[in-house]
């Protein structure tokens, strides 16, 4: 019975390690528009509750900045332990139509040992006499959208990550009561699977909880917009193959943030 109850314990905590790994994303900390030549404070964020910060991710994982000619421009990066974040400046060089930011992260392999979750590859833990039962690597990728307007199409940069949430409609164009279509590539194919959606304000005391789930089909999904302020999709893919040695299966998340007037 005891060896049937760690089995099921560990089995529980591969499934949630799976689920439930906290968010990338990018928040302002004031303000949704950004301005030439002007510095503006933004936020990397990582959480179960939408926009709402919960721990500071491993900085040497971590990088941001601003996409300037379709290329990350990075920038430096504070951790600030007391808001649970990681905190970034950057400084649009041009006005010429919406703004781009991103956060990357390079995932830690998290294993399923006999012994609990554990930071490290299969072949590190097992050196140290441990059994793993499942070592999964997350990398992440979250875009932020800003100074969306109605000529303009640089919202809809397609930037190449392993997975990546691409709008269709403006953000601009959008008011309550309508359909933010997006497209979803894996590995630049169409994804096809869950999508999840959320605005600020929505259920920030409630962990893993949207206000909207959707489906994608063949790279396409439709988000009925029921709120004015920020929105966030969001979309997964694990169970990916993984490096020997290192990790089984490599898991994917994509965050997608703008602002609906």
């Amino acid at each position: 019975m005891k060896k049937f109850l760690t089995l099921a314990l560990i089995f529980t905590l591969a499934l949630n390690s799976t689920a439930f790994a906290h968010e990338l994303t990018i928040k302002p900390k004031a303000g949704t528009t950004l301005e030439k030549d002007k510095a503006v404070e933004l936020t990397v964020q990582s959480a179960h509750k939408f926009i709402v910060p919960e721990e500071v991710e491993v900085l040497s994982r971590v990088k941001a900045g601003i996409i300037e000619n379709g290329k990350l421009i990075e920038s430096a990066l504070t951790p600030d332990e007391e808001n649970l974040c990681i905190n970034f400046t950057v400084t649009p060089k041009n006005d010429d139509g919406s703004i781009m930011l991103v956060a990357i992260k390079d995932g830690e392999t998290w294993s399923i040992t006999n012994e609990g979750g554990k930071t490290g590859s299969r072949t590190e833990l097992e050196k140290q006499g441990l059994k793993v039962l499942s070592a999964n690597k997350y990398d992440k990728y979250a875009k932020a959208i800003f100074n969306t307007s109605k000529d303009d199409k640089n919202y809809a940069q397609v930037l190449g990550h392993p997975l990546e949430i691409i709008p269709v409609t403006n953000p601009a164009d959008l008011k309550v009561g309508d359909y933010m279509n997006v497209k979803i590539l894996l590995n630049g194919q169409p994804y096809t699977g869950a999508v999840w959606a959320s605005y600020d304000g929505f259920a920030p005391e409630h962990e893993n909880t949207y206000a909207y789930y959707t489906e994608a089909e063949n790279g396409e999904a439709f988000i009925k917009i029921t709120s004015a302020g920020w929105w966030g999709i969001r979309a997964a893919q694990g169970n990916l193959p993984g490096v020997e040695g290192d990790y089984d299966h490599l898991n994917l998340r994509a965050f997608l943030l703008f602002d609906v007037k």
